[in-house]
C-alpha cells in the first residue's frame, strides 16, 4: 500500500477525528482504497443490490410495511437479516475485511465462496442495518468483533463468524463502541497486513489513524507500539502498552509486548510480573511462556558471567 492517501481518505479522516458525521458506508468504501466518486457510487449500488436482494426475501414477512418499521420489529429485522447473510453465503469466515471486498465476495455466484473477516462481516451487517434503521454499536475485544444491537434497554450481541452467533456471549474484555469507530478496526486490520508485507511505514500510518479516530482502540494502542519498538522508541511503545492494557486489562499480547520491552531495559523483574500478568489472563498464551523461558535464560548466563569474572580475579 502506498503511503499517500487519495483526498477523499484525507477528507473522511478529518471529519472522523472532528466528530463530523461521515456516511458509514462511504467511509468504509473510501478506506477500501476507492479513490473517486463514480468508484464509491459503484459499490453503493452493490451494497444496495444486497439490500435488495434481502428485502425480496422479507416481501412475505410484513417486515418492511412501513417506510420506517417501528422498534419493536427490530430484532426480528436484524435476526433475519443476519440469517440471510448466512444462508446466502454459508462459508462466510474468510480473508476479506475491506468492504468493497466483502461486497465483491457477497455477490459471488459462487455460494461457497468465503466473504470475510469478523471486522469485514460486521462492516457488511452494518450498512445493511443501517438502512433497516436499526441501532447498532460495536462490541469489541482485543482479537474480535461483534456487532450490538439496541431494542429498548435491551442489548442483543451477534457474532458474525458464527452461524449460531445471533444473541451470543462475549468473554471479557468486550468494550462498546459507538458505529463510526468501526473505520478504526478497518484501518487497524489494514495496518497488519502492511505489516505483514514489510511495509512498516504504511502500517505505522494506518495504526496512528486508527488511534486518532477511537484513542479507546486498545489493539490500535498495541500494534502502534510495536511499530515504535521498530523505531527504538521504547519509552514510546511502553506507554502504547501500557495504555491498551488500561484499556482492557485481560490483554495479555499488550502484557507481554510491555515485557519485553521492560527486559530490553535490563528491568527483568518487572518484565516477569508482565509475562505472568500475561498468562493470568491466558494461561494458554504460549508467547508469554517462551518469553519466561527466555529471560530465565538470560538471568542464568548474567549469573555465570559474573560468577567467572570474579572468579577471574580472585
Amino acid at each position: 500500500m502506498s503511503l499517500q492517501t487519495s483526498d477523499h481518505e484525507e477528507t473522511i479522516l478529518r471529519n472522523l477525528k472532528d466528530g463530523t458525521v461521515v456516511p458509514l458506508d462511504r467511509a468504509l468504501l473510501v478506506f477500501s482504497g476507492l479513490k473517486t466518486d463514480e468508484e464509491i457510487g459503484f459499490y453503493q449500488h452493490r451494497i444496495d443490490e444486497i439490500w435488495g436482494r434481502f428485502l425480496k426475501k422479507c416481501e412475505t414477512k410484513g417486515l418492511f410495511d412501513h417506510a420506517k418499521p417501528p422498534s419493536y420489529l427490530h430484532q426480528e429485522i436484524a435476526k433475519r437479516l443476519f440469517e440471510y447473510l448466512w444462508n446466502s453465503k454459508p462459508k462466510r469466515f474468510g480473508e476479506y475485511f475491506l468492504l468493497a471486498d466483502v461486497v465483491d465476495a457477497q455477490l459471488d455466484t459462487n455460494v461457497h465462496h468465503s466473504v470475510g473477516t469478523c471486522v469485514g462481516l460486521t462492516s457488511l451487517y452494518s450498512v445493511l442495518g443501517l438502512r433497516a434503521g436499526l441501532n447498532l454499536s460495536l462490541w469489541v475485544g482485543s482479537d474480535h468483533l461483534l456487532s450490538r444491537l439496541r431494542v429498548g434497554q435491551q442489548t442483543i450481541d451477534i457474532d458474525h463468524t458464527d452461524p449460531l452467533g445471533f444473541d451470543c456471549r462475549s468473554g471479557e474484555g468486550f468494550r462498546e463502541f459507538p458505529l463510526p469507530t468501526l473505520t478504526a478496526n478497518v484501518l487497524n486490520s489494514r495496518g497488519l497486513r502492511s505489516e505483514a508485507s514489510g511495509e512498516f511505514a504504511a502500517a505505522k500510518a494506518d495504526y496512528q489513524n486508527a488511534v486518532s479516530v477511537n484513542p479507546e482502540y486498545a489493539n490500535a494502542r498495541n500494534n502502534r507500539g510495536n511499530m515504535r519498538i521498530r523505531d527504538e522508541d521504547i519509552e514510546g511503545a511502553m506507554e502504547d502498552y501500557t495504555e491498551a492494557i488500561r484499556l482492557d486489562s485481560c490483554f495479555s499480547e499488550a502484557y507481554c509486548n510491555r515485557g519485553m520491552a521492560k527486559q530490553r531495559l535490563g528491568r527483568y523483574d518487572e518484565a516477569r510480573q508482565d509475562y505472568n500478568m500475561a498468562l493470568s489472563s491466558n494461561p494458554e498464551y504460549g508467547d508469554a511462556l517462551e518469553c519466561l523461558l527466555l529471560l530465565d535464560a538470560v538471568e542464568h548466563d548474567e549469573i555465570e558471567t559474573g560468577e567467572a569474572g570474579r572468579g577471574l580475579f580472585s
